[in-house]
């Protein structure tokens, strides 16, 4: 069983991974400024505004939010795996697998995360294109 487990866990950290490469990148409403400007142009003040929000270090506290979110789902993952466990005849066995897939799938998804997760480094971008007469959309 805990073959098939490993096995498991390590094709979700595979799916994470692959969805996780791509950098998210602010989506620009075509308003004047963007037309005007063009497109070519216009990634290129967003290129140069991000490189701002990581040269001013913007992306905040996110290490540690990693962290809290590891030890969250391997509590979490450790409280399924006991109680699924206590079922089939074995819940500390359960509750230590629970717990290490959830705490590895929760360190393999963050780990895929950047900087433009950070809320704050989301919003140092979106108002260097603001100042450049911008209007952001969102973020893809």
């Amino acid at each position: 069983m805990s073959h098939k487990v490993v096995q498991v866990v390590m094709y979700c950290c595979l799916i994470v991974a692959l969805a996780g490469c791509a950098s998210k990148r602010p989506v620009l409403y075509p308003n004047e400024q963007y037309r005007s400007a063009g497109p070519d142009a216009a990634q290129g003040d967003i290129d140069t505004c991000i490189r701002l929000a990581e040269e001013a270090n913007a992306q905040g506290r996110l290490a540690e939010e990693v962290a809290a979110r590891t030890g969250k789902s391997a509590l979490v993952g450790g409280a399924t795996g006991a109680v699924v466990g206590a079922i089939g005849g074995s819940a500390l066995r359960g509750g230590l697998i629970g717990a290490a897939a959830g705490g590895t799938a929760a360190l393999v998804s963050s780990a895929m995360k950047g900087p433009e997760d950070s809320p704050v480094f989301r919003r140092f971008v979106e108002l260097c294109l603001f100042e450049k007469g911008y209007q952001v959309l969102g973020w893809q």
